[in-house]
């Protein structure tokens, strides 16, 4: 007993205890992530369309590199522009502010030996020295703090403006929400993900650029006053304690795009409340809802404490080893000249010399130990930039994709349906071919199907010219809609033929028109802009033309002008906002324009106005409506019957008409 006894001191008892219980934190979190894993796998499925079989991979490693020199390329365009101005004045500040680090450390020395050697005029001109240097210190400082300030918001408008090109090139942002599904929250990538990206990058730039500088010139320093072995150990030290901090943090970038997902799903059901306030109220939901934002929060909430567990453990062991062991070798190093009695350069050294020597000698190494330590704790912000990188690399990747046509999407497996007789045409997306041509819109042998593969009408023909309005009809869930998504570009095209005129001569109205933010002028001009307004050489008066076609007149005097803004949506009744999505008809004059049950809220003497003169100024229709009055301002009906068949016939005096 005798034996062991003298190991337990009170020292390794505390290492022992610290060590054990980082192990016990590291397991506990383990377990706690193990427990939570099943939990979540029995809670309610809350907008979870990201595939979970794809596990993104988030370390430091060649492909981390690649994925940031790819960003930075975008972030920094050129060699010469104004971030590379921004990254030089950081560079040449950090060099000012290493060397203002140093004079301070000497300076400082000085007036310390002036103290203890009472020597006044010393001790007055180092410290006026000092007093003299402090604007330019601060200068230097705050001259940092802006070009890192500049450069934050120089990176976030670089990248912000090219994801958005990309996401608002053509129909993209339509095709990531309703035919994508590898990335079910953009608005949280594209605002909060690239925010902190920009941050992390520009602050992982200045705390490696500023304590490599320190280290290569208190290397520098120190080699002249203590010997090449004292830096080299200090270096050996970074390259060990650095690789075995960097295999423990791993997990941190995984956690971060853990961390960002669930808080997108958690912005997701917190706006989806607010979008649909009114269904959810009549149904009385509020206790469904609340469940649903109490389960989404929770697997948050959840995971923030598994991470703030992991790091807890992480900093833990950081301190010991970045900054206190470093300490610890720093102490070893600069020591051995001094406790060495034989070492020849303090030889003859005084008491007042040794001083000055350690002092300054000492607190170089103290400083190269502390640049060390940021250097290995810069690992950690490193991996977590991983996890932002891994996202923002992810979301460019599916935009180009997009724009190119291509999309990723669970399909439904057609093997089941199809027959001996009548075997199933397995569908590709983008297969069909689409011709573009003035005043005609022909479908041939076009299989109408969703994005996901699920065939609606087998083979579709049909023929319409201008001038022959179509009515089309059938019970929900056949396919009207989805005809029109096809015929405006939104939804691939599997089979077949399509010839239509190009996107600008085809206008579509839904149910619920589109009112957006701006002046009443806006409404009606929408997508145009003033300016837009102005080259066409259309005047206010005829836009007052407009209105009065659709009876909306009064409502120039009544909301106080064009440049009046307003919230429109809010303004405007149903039926107003109904007649104002025909009044842009009006103005933009497609060839064909298509209406989705657009004047279910108009009354029919107002319909019956609106459609004659569509037909007077040559546009042409297709209407889906319910209403029997409808039938006599079209030539022709296509019918689906919900099951796979249609009929597009003429309507003569012997159709017998069908509706309300």
């Amino acid at each position: 007993m005798a034996v062991y006894s003298k190991y337990l001191t009170v020292r390794n008892s505390s290492a022992a205890t610290a060590a054990l219980f980082v192990l016990y934190l590291l397991s506990r979190r383990r377990s706690s992530t193990n427990l939570n894993s099943k939990k979540n796998g029995k809670s309610q499925a809350v907008q979870n369309t990201e595939k979970e079989g794809k596990k993104e991979k988030a370390v430091v490693d060649r492909i981390f590199f690649s994925r940031i020199h790819r960003i930075l390329k975008i972030m920094v365009p050129r060699t010469f522009c104004k971030e590379t101005g921004y990254l030089a004045l950081i560079a040449l500040m950090l060099v000012a502010r290493t060397y203002c680090d140093v004079w301070m450390i000497q300076n400082g020395t000085m007036i310390e030996s002036a103290i203890i050697g009472r020597t006044t005029k010393d001790f007055k001109r180092y410290l006026f020295n000092f007093i003299a240097a402090m604007p330019v210190i601060s200068l230097i400082n705050n001259s940092l703090k802006l070009g890192l300030n500049e450069l934050k918001l120089c990176f976030r408008v670089r990248l912000t403006k090219y994801l958005y090109e990309e996401y608002l090139k053509g129909y993209t942002y339509y095709k990531m929400g309703n035919l994508d599904n590898r990335i079910s929250n953009p608005d949280q990538l594209l605002t909060q993900d690239v925010e902190k990206f920009c941050n992390s990058v520009v602050d992982l730039y200045s705390n490696l650029s500023k304590p490599l500088l320190d280290i290569c010139l208190y290397i520098f320093k120190l080699t002249s006053a203590i010997g090449a072995q004292g830096p080299a150990s200090m270096m050996a030290y970074l390259i060990i304690s650095g690789f075995f901090l960097t295999r423990l943090r791993r997990p941190i970038g995984k956690m971060t795009i853990t961390e960002q997902r669930y808080e997108g799903e958690y912005r997701y059901v917190n706006s989806r409340l607010i979008t649909n306030s009114e269904e959810i109220a009549f149904y009385n939901g509020n206790k469904r809802e609340k469940q649903t934002i109490h389960t989404t929060f929770q697997k948050l909430v959840d995971h923030l404490h598994n991470f703030i567990i992991f790091r807890f453990s992480m900093g833990f062991i950081d301190s010991i080893i970045a900054k206190y062991l470093a300490t610890v070798v720093g102490y070893l190093v600069v020591s051995r000249p001094f406790l060495n009695l034989a070492h020849p350069r303090h030889l003859n050294s005084s008491h007042a010399e040794l001083l000055e020597d350690y002092y300054q000698s000492g607190r170089m190494l103290l400083r190269m130990s502390q640049a060390l330590g940021r250097i290995v704790l810069a690992g950690r912000e490193m991996t977590r930039l991983a996890g932002f990188t891994a996202r923002i690399t992810e979301l460019m990747q599916v935009l180009k994709e997009l724009n190119k046509g291509k999309y990723e999407r669970t399909m439904i497996s057609q093997q089941e349906k199809g027959t001996e007789e009548n075997p199933v045409i397995p569908l590709i997306p983008g297969s069909g071919e689409v011709v573009i041509a003035d005043n005609i819109i022909k479908f041939e042998h076009v299989p109408l199907a969703t994005p996901n593969g699920d065939v609606l009408i087998q083979d579709l023909s049909f023929e319409v010219r201008s001038g022959t309005n179509v009515l089309v009809c059938g019970p929900n869930g056949c396919g009207k809609s989805s005809l029109f998504r096809v015929l405006g570009e939104l939804w691939p095209l599997f089979g077949g033929k399509l010839t239509k005129p190009n996107r600008g001569k085809l206008f579509y109205v839904p149910q619920r028109p589109y009112m957006t933010l701006g002046t009443l002028r806006d409404q009606v001009i929408y997508p145009d802009t003033a300016e837009d307004q102005k080259k066409r050489g259309i005047s206010d008066q005829v836009l007052k033309e407009y209105l009065d076609n659709v009876q909306l007149g009064p409502i120039l005097d009544r909301e106080g002008g064009w440049d009046t803004v307003q919230d429109w949506m809010d303004v405007l009744s149903g039926g107003e906002k109904q007649r104002m999505a025909m009044a842009r008809i009006f103005y933009h004059k497609p060839q064909f324009a298509i209406l989705d049950e657009c004047t279910s809220a108009v009354s029919v003497d107002v319909e019956e106005h609106i459609y004659s003169h569509c037909r007077k100024v040559g546009i042409t229709l297709f209407t889906v409506s319910h209403r029997k009055s409808l039938w006599k301002h079209h030539e022709f009906y296509l019918h689906m019957d919900g099951r796979g068949k249609y009929e597009f016939k003429e309507i003569t005096e012997d159709t017998v008409e069908f509706g309300s």
